[in-house]
């Protein structure tokens, strides 16, 4: 298969919420899925031209952004892209201009194997200062042709199934997809169009009928939402699209899920995606009186065994020893989805509340840990600037000392409200980016009071 790469743009009307005006608001989505045995990355982007400089060209009126992308193998240290192009629309000097046209457009690309990252910096070529930057690390896994899996799910807000049009740039597989990039739905147009893609849906053993379940969560991790459908063996992909009717939901954040479920076995493969409904117009009675839905009712209750192992990969950290013990002896998926929702339960700050408030701000900083401490080698939070970003947050203060002819790069964390002040240095010691802890000053933690010698390079 030939590498694949196209930059399409369209105009399309929509609702929008107000944004910070020194800010260009530009959204960006990605979803991948299989083609034959690689995979398809596309990303979806959305720009809102509001406030941006306008300027004449050829007697028009105009604007013009600079979309720069790079996107970096994190093992190999290469580009595998790394350009930007210009975007362009005439503005209109008549009409109704009070709901923006916004521009939109996808990528696709065949992307190798690896772990990426990823930089979208969106600018008005006008004004450099007005301008947005968006940070992702990207996974692109093997294609498993000998298992049934999903692909992501990519979030639309239209679907079209009748009068398609074949040339347009969201055509695919008879359908035209709008994506919604922004991951916003509102009151004003409350449908959730989702599409998705299920593979390998044939088993070496007699027929098999599958079971996908989709569920809607709210913030809190309770289902609003569920229904399930069968769907048969099939050798080829199969489409799946739909629509969830959002209007007697309040304002939140979602989770939509999709499991696929062989019955035979109960092995079940999981695509999500979050988004953000706003509706003035429902109250959240859930905010006053919490539920009691116990594991199935939570989001543990469709975790599979790797995403269970992960979770408690990243909360090991405030484990207890018996509580480490413990998990490590279990051996069955119940047991241990029963142990993380009670993991958390009991940590919950505020139990009358629907949020368990300590896990948001703990799940927060194992975000900022992966955003900013991925290696090559490992995770953000397996590092030890992540486990010290998860176990006390961001630091007050962080200083950089690249390196230079006498000592590799190092830098140095404060911390102004633990233990009257205390400080983490963390040193480059192998130079491939893994800093480890040289020193603290933090009861508990390493100490060496001689950790320049580890980072000298005489």
């Amino acid at each position: 298969m030939k590498k694949i790469f196209s930059l399409f743009m369209v105009l399309i009307t929509l609702p929008i919420l107000s944004f910070a005006q020194n800010e260009l608001s530009f959204e960006f989505d990605y979803a991948k899925f299989n083609y034959d045995s690689t995979s398809v990355l596309e990303f979806y982007y959305e720009l809102n031209p509001k406030n941006m400089q306008v300027f004449s060209s050829d007697k028009n009126q105009m604007i013009e952004a600079i979309v720069h992308i790079e996107m970096k193998n994190l093992i190999t240290n290469e580009f595998f892209i790394k350009k930007d192009w210009k975007v362009q629309d005439f503005v209109a000097t008549t009409g109704n201009d009070s709901v923006p046209k916004l521009l939109s457009g996808v990528l696709r690309f065949e992307v190798p194997i690896a772990k990426y990252s990823f930089l979208v910096k969106v600018g008005d070529s006008k004004n450099q200062n007005f301008s947005k930057t968006i940070n992702e690390t990207l996974l692109v896994e093997p294609v498993k042709l000998d298992k049934f899996s999903i692909s992501d799910i990519e979030l639309a807000n239209n679907i079209k199934t009748e009068d398609v049009d074949p040339n347009s740039l969201f055509y695919k597989n008879t359908l035209e997809v709008m994506a919604n990039p922004a991951m916003l739905y509102t009151n004003a147009s409350p449908v959730m169009f989702y599409y998705a893609e299920l593979y390998n849906l044939i088993l070496e053993k007699k027929e098999t009928v599958f079971s996908l379940q989709k569920i809607l969560y709210n913030s809190s991790g309770l289902p609003v939402y569920q229904k399930t459908k069968n769907i048969k063996q099939s050798k080829d992909a199969i489409i799946e699209y739909d629509v969830v009717n959002l209007s007697k939901y309040p304002t939140d954040s979602y989770n939509f899920v999709l499991s696929l479920i062989d019955p035979a076995t109960n092995q079940a493969y999981v695509s999500s995606k979050r988004f953000y409904f706003y509706n003035p117009n429902v109250k959240d009675t859930s905010r006053s009186s919490k539920v009691n839905s116990g594991i199935l009712g939570s989001e543990f209750g469709i975790f599979t065994k790797d995403e269970c192992d992960k979770m408690f990969l990243q909360v090991k950290y405030i484990a207890s020893d018996r509580e480490i013990s413990q998990y490590k002896s279990f051996d069955s998926l119940k047991a241990k989805r029963e142990f993380l929702y009670e993991f958390w339960r009991n940590r919950d700050t505020d139990p009358s509340t629907p949020q368990n408030e300590f896990k948001e701000e703990y799940m927060k900083r194992v975000a900022y840990a992966n955003k900013n401490f991925t290696s090559m080698i490992r995770e953000g939070f397996l590092t030890d600037r992540g486990r010290v970003a998860l176990l006390y947050g961001e630091p007050d203060q962080r200083d950089f000392y690249p390196s230079d002819s006498e000592v590799k790069p190092y830098e140095v964390w404060f911390y102004n409200e633990i233990e009257g002040g205390v400080s983490f240095i963390f040193g480059d010691v192998t130079g491939f980016g893994n800093y480890e802890l040289l020193h603290s000053t933090k009861r508990g933690e390493v100490k060496d009071e001689n950790w320049i010698r580890r980072i000298s390079s005489k």
